[in-house]
């Protein structure tokens, strides 16, 4: 069976949740499934081909299992949502794009063009992320009638995954924030560090790549200002501060202003909430 596209199997996100809680409760089969979440067929359809995608089910004849959380933090809706952005980022390597790459690589160009406001019908936006992926990333997702190109019914699915998962704020009708989950980062951040407690932000940034999201430093050693602002606020929160720390290079939050929590020479993340 040819491995379907996300952007083409999920409408609604919401489901994705349901069918896995399901399954994970002992309801293994379709029929158990059915009974259990009473979702319509094309609801449940979408739960469970978008989880299989993902990476989240699997399935021996007739029963599907659920794969186990990357993390376990405590909160089920955020290993759920932290998972997904794994398994997505596990296969999302240059030269080898797992097929649904275009979640992590949709989410990397908004990043690094400074893109913090969105609507969801901006062709001239989805066409210039669709150049993009297939000229400068190389990522060519195929299916079997012919190449895939990001239109505006898939740029809107992607936007409905994105804040399912804590990458964008929906503001309203079909307009977006860009704007990471702030408990989402605190907790990779959390992972991360580890018992350390700190992390060089370029360390950081390298496990994000491998583990959650695409993202890279930007003009001089800068985190891009959409996901700046997100640690800005943990900042000013007292969640985590900016501290100078080994000989790491000095590493700067993008549009972000000093404060209370971020040293001048800062290079490294403490967290300490």
């Amino acid at each position: 069976m040819t491995e379907g596209y996300i952007l083409n199997t999920v409408q609604t996100p919401g489901p994705l949740r349901t069918v896995y809680d399901s399954i994970d409760r002992g309801n293994t089969t379709e029929e158990e499934i059915a009974d259990d979440t009473d979702l319509p067929e094309d609801l449940r359809s979408q739960g469970v081909r978008g989880l299989q995608e993902l990476g989240m089910i699997g399935r021996q004849e007739p029963d599907y299992y659920t794969a186990e959380f990357a993390w376990e933090t405590g909160n089920r809706d955020l290993d759920f949502r932290m998972t997904a952005l794994h398994n997505l980022a596990i296969e999302a390597t240059p030269g080898e794009w797992g097929k649904q790459s275009v979640v992590l690589l949709n989410y990397q160009y908004l990043l690094q063009e400074d893109i913090q406001h969105l609507h969801a019908s901006d062709q001239v936006l989805y066409e210039a992320i669709d150049k993009w992926e297939h000229e400068q990333r190389e990522y060519r997702p195929r299916s079997q009638q012919g190449p895939i190109t990001l239109n505006e019914p898939k740029f809107v699915n992607w936007t409905r995954l994105a804040d399912f998962l804590g990458l964008i704020e929906k503001a309203t009708g079909r307009e977006y924030v860009v704007y990471p989950d702030p408990e989402m980062i605190l907790e990779s951040l959390r992972i991360a560090t580890g018992d350390e407690k700190r992390i060089a932000i370029q360390e950081y940034i390298n496990w994000l790549q491998e583990n959650l999201l695409l993202i890279n430093l930007t003009g001089e050693r800068d985190v891009p200002a959409p996901f700046a602002r997100t640690l800005y606020n943990l900042i000013r929160e007292e969640k985590i501060k900016l501290v100078e720390y080994g000989d790491a290079g000095v590493v700067r939050l993008d549009r972000s202003p000093r404060r209370s929590g971020m040293e001048k020479d800062a290079n490294s993340i403490e967290v300490i909430a």
